[in-house]
């Protein structure tokens, strides 16, 4: 898959291809998210999701985005990623994050409130929504000095405030 992705990125004109020629296979494609996102071509993509490591919460192989030496650092290297992501979205397109929050010297954060503000206030996203994703069994939490978190930010975001493409249908739960 590595060979793939520095094609990719050294010659944008694959992934052009591959981008507006119809009935091609799904293209995976691994790498470091803003190397990958930097090689699309403006307003290619309909629709982005991700749930980013959380900060300090996990240790991947190969290192990468959540073990930054300060929670100022991984908003900000978020923001990075996601002004790519606001790049390659097309003018209909939409972004959904889900992202959990961390703690510095026992204080909560509020990373993905500080996420949401400068995708809106430096980067030009719209947000729609602001979902509650209620983990009816969230995981343990080792602490005894507050509540565990059962819940996580889920943004809805758009390029532009209107004109976009949204299914309400899609999202109805049945009576």
């Amino acid at each position: 898959m590595e060979g793939k992705l520095s094609l990719i990125t050294q010659d944008k004109s694959l992934l052009v291809k591959y981008i507006y020629e119809t009935g091609l296979d799904p293209l995976l494609v691994e790498g470091d998210s803003l190397d990958v996102l930097k090689a699309l071509p403006d307003e290619c993509i309909d629709c982005a999701i991700t749930s980013p490591p959380y900060y300090m919460k996990r240790e991947y192989i190969g290192g990468g985005i959540g073990l930054e030496d300060s929670w100022q650092e991984y908003v900000s290297d978020l923001v990075a990623i996601c002004s790519e992501v606001f790049r390659v979205l097309k003018p209909t397109g939409s972004f959904w994050l889900n992202i959990g929050d961390s703690y510095h010297e026992k204080s909560l954060i509020m990373i993905p409130e500080r996420v949401a503000m400068r995708l809106t206030d430096e980067v030009g996203f719209t947000l729609r929504n602001h979902v509650v994703w209620n983990k009816l069994k969230g995981a343990p939490d080792n602490a005894k000095d507050k509540m565990r978190t059962l819940w996580e930010s889920i943004f809805f975001f758009t390029k532009l405030p209107s004109g976009y493409y949204y299914d309400m249908d899609a999202a109805r739960k049945p009576p």
